[in-house]
Formats: structure tokens, C-alpha cells, sequence
């Protein structure tokens, strides 16, 4: 059965810290020893660019923030971590295509050790005609998959387009796997990606053709399982993924085209939000686009939902995404996230009451999504209320079906190299 709205304390859990929304899992939930590991990048100060990570003990509510690595300040750079067959913690990350190098470091129970690099130079880093300025390495996204024993991480790279590194010794080392799609590049880089990984054998992406100031952007579905990437379907796009080859993201399967009429407006520019495969095989999305005709300064943004159940990928319409979040980022909004052990809820950052689609608050607020029809329509509850600053990109790491770990975002937000923000959140027993 769907849960109620969260009406637990917020906690914080880091006074300093931000995250993008292209590198996971941001938040895991270590449940044998009832910890939550958090990543986060610092703003300003003597702490300014500090990668961060923070270790919640969830039984005593006490925590513990630790700096990884120390670049130049961005939001970007923010760790993805996952855990060990062992009990260890890996982490992974990379500046804004500022080097070549991924970074990654393992927590033992005590300490991190001191972070080695994966250097892309090896595979032609920096890539392409505008090496000297953008085409290097962006993001990391771990996922242990256990039928291999291996470690996967995707990050932008080879041509700015994703490619996996693959660790066979419990992510001490690494090495290159393979591009994940081929799309050309368009403006500086060749698309974003969201990443599902089951723990098992399968990583699931939603990916785009480009940034959406740069390309009108539709969203395409597919996913990689032994050595092979397929579409929603299951056939074959791409045969092999360490063959050097690779296919464009739109011979993958179309969730979303652009042009497409929701909500009774005609969208296009689409992002992607989220993206989680549940353990009967539904899959679900969140994701924005633009309204046409609403210019490009700052476009009308709207969010979405889409559901994959086995035949088709159906989409539903949900509330207006407000303005900007700042000048240069036409797109920016306060995000959304799918409940990975719940498939009947989801959370949105919105300044406008979605109950209504049309009342605006002073502030992006976070809120709960109920359905009860497999996603056609939402019931919605505050999460958040009357609040004094903004509420952004909530993300829900996966635990079990009795419990909620919700967090975001919360303060100003200046831009993706500037902020004072806290990392805070809920723990729900549901």
C-alpha cells in the first residue's frame, strides 16, 4: 500500500554541502550496520571545493564528515559511493571536466584511505577539437553487480559521451570497459544519463541527445546486461559494449519525443530526473521539458513521470517546475525523485502547489506524490511547508519496504560553484 506523507523531524546532516543529480548513488543506506553515507562538495571558506563524505549513524542520530579530495569548488564533483561485498565503502568522483582523472577512495570501517586516480589520458583524454576546454571528465556513478563480483562505475568521458570503468577487485583497481552510446556531440557534450543498477547483473539509463539549451531533446530508455545494451524491449542495440563501437542514443527506446503534448501543453527540451527499476520489472522515470513557445531564457519547465510495464512506457503529466534557478542555467529546477521501494510515491521540488498547478509559494517546497492507478494520477502532501529558503533535489536511496530515507538540499542556491546550502533530510519507518 502507498505510505502517508513523512512527518518525521528534519535532520541535517551536513551544514555545507550540494550534489548535482548525475551522479549516484549520492546516498546509500548501509543496512547492516544502520549507517547512511552521504556525498556532498563544500561552498566557501577553508572547506571551499572539498569533496565530502558523511556517515550518519542512524540508531544514535549522530554523524561524521570527512573530506575526500579538495578541488576547485563545484557541485558536480560531488562522490557516488557503493558498498562492498565486504562491508567497505567505495567511493568514486570527478571534477567538471576540469582533468582527466577519476578519483577513488575506500572507507575500511575506520578511515578513507587517501584517493588514487584513474587517468583517461590512457584513452584519449581530453577528446576531440575542444580538448583544451571541455571534453574531459564529468561525473561518476557506481553500481556493484553481484552475479560478476564486479564493481561498475559510468562517467562522462570518451568523447563526452558515457563510458564504464569496470573493478574486479572490489574497486581497488580499475580499468576500461567500454562506451555505454556513440551520439555526436552537440554543443559540449553528448547527452546525460541516469543510471539504475538491480545489484544483480542489469544497469538501466535514461539518456538525452545533449544539454537542452543545446538540443531539443527527446528521452530514450535502455539498459546493459551481460556485456550487451538493449533497448525497453530486450533486443540487441549494441552486441558487445568493449568493442570500440557504439550507438547512438536514439536507437535505443523513445520514453519521451519531443513535441510531445502533456498536461495539455505541447513540451520539448526534455531533461532527465530519475530513473529506478522495481523487482517486477516496472520501470519508472521522472524528467522535465520546456514548454514551446516560451523562449529559451527562461522557459516555462514542467515535471513528468513516465512507467515502462513491460509493453509500453506510458507518461503523466505532474506541475509546473517555476523559474530558473539561476541566470546561465536555463533548465536548472529543483528536481524529483522516485521512491525505490516504493513504486506508489514519488517527490518533487516545486514552487507551485501541485494540487492545483497554479498557486505560487515563496519558496520550492518538497512534496509527496501518492498513486494509486500505476501513475496516472498523484495525490499530493507537503513534505516540507512555509519554509524560509529553498528545497532542491531530493534523492531516496534505496533501503526496504519499510523504510524512508528522504533528503535534499536546503538554502540558496547561487550557482552550480556557489552556494550555502545544507544536506538535510527525514528517516521514515513506514
Amino acid at each position: 500500500m502507498p505510505s502517508g506523507p513523512p512527518t518525521e523531524k528534519v535532520i541535517t546532516f551536513n551544514d555545507n554541502g550540494a550534489w548535482c543529480w548525475y551522479q549516484d548513488e549520492r546516498v546509500l543506506v548501509d543496512t547492516k550496520t544502520d549507517k547512511l553515507i552521504v556525498g556532498s562538495v563544500a561552498s566557501g571558506g577553508a572547506v571551499d571545493g572539498n569533496i565530502r563524505a558523511t556517515i550518519y549513524d542512524i540508531a544514535s542520530g549522530s554523524g561524521k564528515t570527512v573530506t575526500l579530495g579538495d578541488l576547485s569548488v563545484d557541485d558536480h564533483n560531488a562522490p557516488a559511493f557503493a558498498i562492498r561485498p565486504d562491508g567497505k565503502y567505495v567511493a568514486m568522483w570527478s571534477t567538471h571536466r576540469e582533468n582527466c582523472n577519476t578519483y577513488f577512495s575506500i572507507y575500511d570501517g575506520t578511515s578513507w584511505a587517501a584517493a588514487k586516480t584513474y587517468d583517461w589520458s590512457q584513452n584519449g583524454c581530453p577528446w576531440g577539437a575542444a580538448a583544451t576546454t571541455t571534453n574531459k571528465v564529468t561525473y561518476s556513478n557506481l553500481w556493484y553487480m553481484s552475479a560478476e563480483n564486479r564493481l561498475y562505475s559510468a562517467i562522462r568521458s570518451v568523447d563526452t559521451s558515457p563510458a564504464f570503468l569496470v573493478s574486479a577487485d572490489d574497486g581497488a583497481g580499475w580499468s576500461y570497459l567500454g562506451r555505454l552510446t556513440g551520439s555526436p556531440q552537440q554543443g559540449y557534450v553528448a547527452g546525460y544519463y541516469k543510471y539504475w543498477g538491480n545489484g544483480t547483473d542489469r544497469i538501466d539509463f535514461v539518456g538525452t541527445e545533449a544539454h537542452p539549451r543545446d538540443f531539443d531533446n527527446s528521452l530514450w530508455h535502455g539498459y546493459v546486461q551481460g556485456g550487451k545494451v538493449y533497448d525497453s524491449f530486450g533486443k540487441v542495440v549494441d552486441d558487445n559494449i568493449s568493442d570500440g563501437t557504439a550507438q547512438n542514443v536514439n536507437k535505443f527506446t523513445q520514453i519521451f519525443k519531443t513535441g510531445s503534448t502533456l498536461g495539455g501543453v505541447k513540451l520539448e527540451h526534455a531533461w532527465n530526473h530519475d530513473i529506478v527499476r522495481y523487482e517486477d520489472g516496472t520501470i519508472a522515470m521522472l524528467g522535465q521539458a520546456r514548454v514551446s513557445g516560451t523562449g529559451s531564457d527562461d522557459p516555462d519547465k514542467r515535471l513528468f513521470y513516465g512507467r515502462f510495464d513491460g509493453s509500453s512506457w506510458t507518461l503523466t503529466y505532474l506541475v509546473k517546475a517555476g523559474t530558473k534557478l539561476y541566470s546561465s542555467e536555463q533548465d536548472y529546477t529543483g528536481l524529483s525523485a522516485l521512491h525505490p521501494d516504493n513504486p506508489y510515491v514519488i517527490y518533487v521540488s516545486t514552487p507551485t502547489d501541485p494540487r492545483d498547478d497554479k498557486t505560487k509559494l515563496a519558496k520550492r517546497e518538497i512534496w509527496q506524490g501518492t498513486t494509486c492507478d500505476n501513475g496516472k494520477t498523484f495525490q499530493w502532501t507537503p513534505v516540507t511547508q512555509n519554509s524560509t529558503a529553498d528545497n532542491i533535489r531530493p534523492v531516496v536511496p534505496k533501503w526496504d519496504a519499510n523504510h524512508t530515507a528522504l533528503l535534499w538540499l536546503r538554502g540558496t542556491y547561487n550557482t552550480a560553484q556557489n552556494w550555502q546550502m545544507n544536506v538535510v533530510g527525514i528517516i521514515q519507518q513506514n
